[in-house]
């Protein structure tokens, strides 16, 4: 005994693969790889949508301004386009005095270095009743002279009317221009695109007016654009032929010389497969543009059959799409169609993403390229260095609890083995009473265990034979069970009658054998299912009526019911009844058909099956519980987010219509001016030929008129190209007052200015003139009635310690006290419900000032603003 004693510590306890060290070890490494996998995996994925979102934004705001920049120059096309229709309407019959007009407006300084050519194209007729032909066309030679151009109006040259750019025409009204898929012109030999503008004269359509664009001319403004962008565009037409393309662009016009056609995306995409993705998008983009237009149809088919019949049969779909498209005018704004990324870009060479833009008007297509390997490499190497630190920091806090778990349960567990394999109980008592954790109470149970253990020792003897005995019986006992669940297995199995249990929900949890072969369904998909996914919709109802009737009933109740089986419809009498615990609580519903004494079999059977059930549905309530709890703080964190919403809302309700006042105040003014601009051109083109001195008589009288509006403008505009400029209230009110006078004076308003001439403001002047037009606009609108005979408006503007009042007086009908509350608590509010309301919102908010409002009825309202200076008004 003691030689043993003396051998057995030196001997393993246990084979190191199964030790505790080794095994914990193990599943900290496990754990420390898939917590750095797992970190590194979403930091890339992070990153790489980052990225991606990133790069959207840029293309976004490149395209952004690329197409700013064309529409500047389509706008100046469409304008000298305006300007000849209205010309050519005015001298129609004027021969000379067009050939005099038109050239002038086509040599314009602003205007020349985009323009290639343009005319007049009549129908026949139209001009004069002996030609069929009556073109006026000028183009720039190789010396960039304009020179006129008459091979159109010969018999070997083919009809100008059946040309792709003129047909359209019909079809738009006057001031909406069409512009053409590009093309080769055989007179001027030169790749161009045509704006084409229809004239209409006593609702009858006499020709066209034209202006053409160089397609060299507009690859340079492209290229202009792109100079300080890594990237590069290309320009497609409405037919998807390219307008621009960055490299190979001589090759692509020679070849497009040759053949006097353009090359199209899809040839590109045959020189260049890594384009094959935005292929695609451009072609499921036309798709749904023709699909839409055809959707919400303008003109007939017939009338676009007989448009497109000279067209390529490739090419009509798209036509027709925007002659409807046009005429709905629901496409006023440039619109993003698709993002493409491409995992090799043929011209830079790397990883790039594509944003294709559809431009109104035009419909010409944007696709603007830039690469995403710059913002990924930053991005990865960021990574890298997070993860770097992110890894060290997870295997030291490893280390350090694998040192922690030796120390407090390992080392001590070890000794306890070691001890118990030495049978050393004093050690093991020793390290109950020194150690107060799990530790000690688990050497205390084991002594306390051991003692218990040998007092059963003791008495283990005297109770063998009595355990024998026992198991003898108990052996009699268990044969009998078993006999019995033989019986019941052999009853639900072999049993001519449907035996079936529900649960509260409708829900099979039993069925026998017989059951499952009436309906022809196996039992693990009757199982769990309820009578609606079983049955048609007319047994299911029926079933779950006398489901219920059996719940609210205290006895069972016997239904005659007809059960759907492939054999067809069969009748049971079936006798149904609740399905009740230990606790008189109901838990299923079970129905037997034609054998009632197989009732309490099964009751017996479901109350050991319903127990454990009972415990599953009541953890489910608690979870339930907590979920509900979840919920209602999520609901409380939502109204949260919804009053700021909200609030956000009202603000930008405010400056929309801060931006829509403003927009149609300046398009007023500008139709005005452009209106007597006309006026002005067609009588200086009168008194050239008249001479007289009444006609210069009115021309000055209106070129003076003009002159003071556009100098208002002038005064107004300049301050707001620039902010840093110091802003003169009065002479800035003066001119706004000047601006208004046509207005003030068709309302027979007088206006009453009281503002010191050395009040000189810093900020924005365009926000001091939303703020005072909108609030003179809403004064005109509201504050007067016609029984009105003196209307006068007093505005006072003073400035003292740093701040700005601004006071509104008038002497209109006011407003009743009940309208007068309403609008102060739509005030205290915030809300944007109208122009006070609105700019109260926007003062609030933006210049951290104050609107108030008092009002008596027929004697007037006065409206004062007041915020600090020092607060610059944030543009909107």
């Amino acid at each position: 005994m003691g030689k043993s004693s003396t051998s057995e510590p030196h001997t393993a306890l246990t084979q190191w693969q199964n030790s505790l060290p080794f095994k914990f070890s193990l599943i900290q490494l496990v754990i420390a790889a898939i917590l750095i996998c797992s970190t590194a995996w979403v930091i890339l994925s992070i990153q790489r949508q980052q990225v991606l979102d990133q790069q959207a934004v840029l293309n976004q705001n490149y395209g952004q301004l690329i197409i700013a920049k064309l529409q500047e120059m389509t706008s100046q096309v469409e304008t000298v386009v305006g300007s000849i229709s209205s010309i050519t309407k005015l001298y129609r019959y004027d021969h000379e005095q067009l050939v005099k007009t038109i050239p002038s407006l086509l040599t314009l300084a602003n205007q020349q270095r985009i323009i290639s050519g343009g005319g007049v194209w009549p129908e026949p007729g139209a001009f004069n009743q002996q030609k069929f032909r009556d073109s006026l066309f000028w183009a720039h030679n190789v010396n960039d002279e304009l020179v006129a151009i008459d091979s159109y109006n010969k018999d070997t040259f083919p009809s100008y009317h059946t040309e792709e750019w003129y047909r359209p025409t019909r079809y738009f009204p006057a001031g909406k221009i069409f512009w053409s898929k590009s093309y080769f012109d055989p007179t001027t030999h030169e790749s161009m695109i045509t704006a084409s503008g229809a004239m209409w004269m006593d609702h009858q359509f006499i020709g066209a007016a034209t202006v053409d664009i160089s397609l060299e001319k507009l690859n340079a403004l492209l290229r202009n654009v792109m100079v300080d962008v890594r990237g590069y565009v290309i320009a497609l037409d409405h037919q998807n032929q390219v307008l621009a393309y960055p490299h190979g662009d001589n090759n692509l016009q020679h070849q497009a010389n040759t053949s006097h056609t353009f090359v199209t995306f899809n040839h590109l995409v045959n020189q260049q497969p890594d384009f094959s993705p935005i292929e695609a998008a451009l072609h499921n983009a036309d798709k749904a543009f023709i699909a839409e237009a055809v959707a919400e149809r303008v003109f007939t088919q017939e009338q676009m059959q007989h448009l497109t019949r000279l067209s390529h049969q490739d090419e009509r779909d798209m036509l027709a799409a925007i002659v409807n498209n046009n005429a709905l005018n629901h496409f006023t704004t440039p619109k993003l169609l698709t993002s493409v990324t491409l995992a090799h870009d043929p011209i830079l060479k790397t990883a790039s993403l594509v944003s294709v833009f559809l431009m109104p008007n035009t419909y010409w297509k944007v696709l603007v390229v830039t690469p995403i390997s710059p913002l990924q490499d930053t991005a990865k190497h960021l990574v890298e260095k997070v993860g770097i630190y992110l890894v060290c920091i997870q295997l030291l806090g490893l280390i350090l609890l694998f040192l922690l778990q030796h120390r407090l349960f390992i080392t001590p567990i070890i000794e306890i083995v070691q001890a118990l394999k030495r049978n050393d109980s004093a050690s093991i008592e020793l390290k109950a009473k020194n150690s107060q954790d799990e530790i000690g109470l688990l050497a205390k149970t084991f002594l306390s265990r051991t003692q218990q253990l040998e007092v059963a020792m003791a008495s283990l003897d005297a109770s063998n034979l009595a355990l024998e005995q026992q198991l003898q019986s108990q052996n009699l006992f268990q044969l009998e069970l078993k006999r019995h669940k033989e019986q019941l297995r052999a009853l639900l199995k072999f049993s001519q009658n449907l035996i079936y249990v529900k649960d509260l929900h409708g829900k099979y949890i039993l069925v026998n054998d017989k059951y499952c072969e009436i309906l022809g369904i196996e039992r693990r998909r009757i199982i769990g299912a309820s009578d609606f996914e079983v049955f048609p919709s007319q047994f299911a109802h029926e079933y779950q009526q006398n489901d219920q009737r059996v719940l609210h009933n205290n006895e069972a109740i016997n239904f005659e019911e007809a059960i759907p089986s492939p054999l067809g419809n069969l009748m049971y009498i079936v006798t149904k009844f609740k399905i009740k615990d230990d606790d008189d609580t109901v838990i299923a519903v079970g129905a037997i058909a034609f054998d009632i004494t197989l009732k309490k079999i099964k009751e017996q059977e479901q109350e050991k099956l319903l127990l454990g059930q009972v415990e599953t549905l009541n953890h489910l309530q608690e979870q339930v519980r907590l979920i509900n709890q979840h919920n209602n703080e999520l609901y409380q964190e939502q109204e949260a987010l919804t009053k700021m919403l909200e609030k956000h809302h009202q603000l930008n309700l405010s400056r929309e219509q801060s931006q829509q006042l403003m927009q149609n105040f300046l398009a007023e003014m500008m139709t005005q001016v452009m209106h007597e601009q006309d006026l002005l051109l067609a009588k200086v083109c009168q008194l050239q030929q008249t001479n007289e001195t009444n006609y210069s008589t009115q021309i000055t009288e209106v070129m003076v008129t003009q002159a003071e509006k556009l100098r208002h403008i002038a005064q107004l505009l300049t301050n707001h190209q620039n902010d840093i400029r110091p802003l003169h209230l009065a002479q800035f009110m003066r001119h706004l007052l000047g601006l208004l006078k046509v207005q003030l004076a068709k309302a027979n308003v007088e206006i009453v200015l009281n503002c010191e001439e050395n009040i000189i403001i810093d900020g924005p002047a365009w926000q001091y003139l939303q703020l005072f037009y909108r609030l003179m606009t809403n004064t005109l609108n509201h504050a007067f009635k016609t029984h009105n005979e003196q209307r006068e408006i007093t505005i006072a503007i003073d400035k003292s310690n740093d701040v700005l009042q601004i006071s509104i007086l008038d002497n209109g009908i006011g407003m009743t006290q009940a309208q007068l509350t309403q609008l102060r608590q739509e005030l205290e509010q915030e809300l944007c419900l109208g122009t006070l309301t609105c700019i109260n919102l926007w003062l609030k908010n933006d210049f951290n000032g104050s609107l108030t409002i008092s009002s008596q009825l027929n004697q007037g309202t006065h409206i004062q603003c007041h915020w600090p200076l020092n607060t610059n008004l944030a543009s909107q």
